[in-house]
């Protein structure tokens, strides 16, 4: 088969889910028409599937078909290539002034996982018509609530990755600071692991004209916050990333009140699973000692389990700089110099098995996109081509790799 024609052919189509897809966002945990659509597009490519994983995430499965030049079978395990598209959407009002622009108030793909699921699901239409031409399989997960909960770690607790073992896995991200077509990509840490900080401050409620009947639970938050900010400045080596933000904090009923409680809310970053657990604690032993000294107490929670660093693999990154270089789509390869404070549960799967996540770009040249959750994001709909011709090379030369 035209392996070209063929990817061409499923962009055109690809085009008209992503359009519907953009139009119907669906919140993290909500995603159930965008299920509907992507299994009513399985069932048509006749590709099985599981849905229903970890609320409405899908596992699809591509069977290649070819045997060994001599008719056996390989003695090593069969390789099976893992690609991961998020379908969730943000609680983000559409400003895009797209002619496909979202029918749901509040609610707007503003990450890009609509063109993520799109460029997967074409990138499936083809490997199924070419299923006779590889050997081993390739999963196709497509990934609920990525903005909230973390849809990743609960499908891998859903056995994804087994029956047959995932060897290599990749998932792509929107970048609209680079132009269409070009691949980011940095080998080793990529993002940061993640946990949130809630910490609830607990004083003495009284009225405000007599301060000195009551502990001051927002005099407590204000002070924990600017020692917070001693973590880093003061507590973290110069040449080691981190990041403590505080970027909520609620309380107060009146002027005149003082109340019981200060909610505050925010988040930590590393670029090590230790780092992290250093942060968090550093920054409970500072909340907890900070509130004692003014006469209150806080309680403090976190993620139930924090985002561990994301991390690329040094032989998949190869595979994917090499494939690259083979697409005709793809307009350029850019190293990443430093790695992301940012994070994504896409680091629950390459801890599993050797990955590697990517970025590509998706403004059109000479133009400046508008960022990722932003009200304005929105695409140059050729990264759907790129996407589909690098995800479908990619995934076969993995399986070529892990071959060997």
């Amino acid at each position: 088969m035209d392996l070209k024609k063929l990817i061409e052919n499923a962009y055109f189509t690809a085009g008209e889910w992503y359009h519907c897809l953009h139009k119907n966002p669906e919140l993290s945990e909500q995603e159930t028409n965008t299920a509907d659509l992507i299994c009513g597009v399985l069932d048509d490519l006749k590709i099985e599937y599981r849905r229903n994983i970890a609320g409405h995430g899908i596992l699809a499965i591509i069977r290649g078909e070819a045997s060994c030049a001599n008719g056996n079978e390989t003695e090593k395990p069969s390789p099976c290539v893992a690609i991961r598209a998020d379908i969730d959407a943000l609680p983000v009002e559409e400003h895009s002034g797209l002619p496909f622009c979202s029918k749901n108030p509040g609610v707007m793909h503003a990450c890009g996982h609509d063109l993520h699921t799109a460029i997967l699901l074409g990138a499936a239409m083809v490997l199924q018509q070419i299923r006779k031409q590889f050997m081993g399989s390739i999963k196709l997960i497509f990934q609920p609530a990525e903005e909230t909960i973390g849809g990743a770690e609960r499908m891998l607790k859903e056995g994804i990755f087994s029956n047959p073992n995932v060897t290599s896995v990749i998932g792509l991200h929107m970048d609209p600071t680079c132009e269409t077509g070009v691949l980011s990509l940095r080998e080793g840490p990529m993002n940061a692991a993640v946990d949130d900080l809630s910490v609830t401050v607990i004083g003495k409620q009284c009225h405000g004209a007599h301060p000195e009947q009551g502990v001051d639970p927002i005099v407590i938050a204000a002070d924990i916050i600017l020692a917070l900010q001693t973590i880093v400045s003061r507590a973290t080596a110069p040449t080691t990333p981190a990041v403590v933000t505080i970027g909520q904090i609620r309380g107060g009923t009146g002027s005149n009140t003082i109340p019981e409680k200060v909610f505050l809310e925010g988040t930590l970053r590393s670029l090590t699973k230790e780092g992290l657990s250093e942060l968090k604690a550093r920054a409970s032993k500072i909340a907890e000692l900070t509130a004692a000294k003014y006469g209150g107490t806080v309680e403090i929670s976190g993620m139930d389990t924090p985002f561990p660093p994301l991390c690329n693999d040094a032989t998949v990154c190869a595979v994917l700089e090499q494939t690259a270089k083979d697409c005709q789509n793809i307009r350029g390869i850019y190293h990443m110099p430093e790695p992301s404070m940012g994070a994504d549960d896409f680091a629950f799967f390459s801890e599993e098995a050797k990955g590697a996540y990517f970025n590509l770009g998706c403004t059109k040249k000479g133009e400046t996109g508008y960022p990722l959750h932003s009200d304005r994001f929105s695409a140059d709909e050729a990264v759907i081509l790129s996407g589909i011709e690098l995800e479908v090379k990619a995934a076969l030369a993995l399986l070529e790799n892990d071959l060997k």
